[in-house]
């Protein structure tokens, strides 16, 4: 079993995991960079190639953790996006918003660069469309919180109240190896006790393994 940090790392966007276990490819969040440091790295090539991921797993819906899932999907992917149902639904909506803030810049851009007669640092042009999300949203499977999900051979995802936002989720995932079995927790981003709306954040007894980002690291 192998775990690759493919974002979120030394900055505090772009989270992005793949877990690798008996030839089965899983990414765990697949985020957009939003800090000005860090935006050229939305338009690298992804570490692994798409159409060789078996499934994906949301834990939620903010675009730092979700905003590249179209851009997964229009390079290949075609397996289902795991997630609760509450983060399925904000998914549609973040991610067509996405698309059609792209879709705006890129028209501002383009119309500046001609004007002052240069070109930028990246791209002039969307890093997906709305018809790459509208494909993504078919992909998706909502789950159900404190449900186990098989998710591939050996390996089972349960989503967990992380008390962040609605929907958000800590996943926990079940891997039958050949030492025995192995609980491998993802904590996504963690939310307050005692918040209006939201259930407040899963505590858990046991982990073989916890998977969290530098900004939790002290709680």
């Amino acid at each position: 079993m192998k775990i690759r940090f493919l974002g979120a790392a030394r900055q505090v966007t772009g989270s992005q995991y793949l877990l690798e276990h008996n030839g089965t490819r899983l990414l765990i969040d697949c985020g957009m960079y939003q800090e000005r440091d860090y935006l050229d790295r939305n338009w690298e090539p992804f570490f692994f190639p798409p159409k060789k991921l078996d499934a994906v797993l949301i834990s939620h819906a903010h675009v730092d953790h979700c905003g590249l899932v179209p851009k997964l999907v229009s390079e290949g992917f075609n397996g289902p996006i795991h997630a609760t149902a509450a983060t399925a639904d904000l998914m549609d909506v973040v991610l067509h918003d996405s698309a059609k803030i792209q879709s705006e810049d890129v028209a501002f851009k383009k119309k500046r660069h001609r004007k002052e007669g240069r070109k930028g640092r990246f791209p002039v042009k969307t890093l997906f469309t709305e018809k790459d999300v509208a494909r993504t949203i078919r992909h998706l499977s909502p789950a159900f919180y404190r449900q186990p999900v098989d998710v591939a051979e050996g390996v089972q995802a349960t989503f967990h109240d992380a008390g962040h936002i609605l929907g958000s989720a800590m996943i926990e995932i079940n891997v039958q190896t050949g030492d025995g079995p192995r609980r491998i927790v993802f904590s996504g981003d963690v939310g307050q006790w005692n918040k209006p709306i939201i259930r407040d954040p899963t505590l858990f007894n046991q982990a073989d393994y916890i998977v969290m980002e530098s900004t939790y690291g002290d709680r």
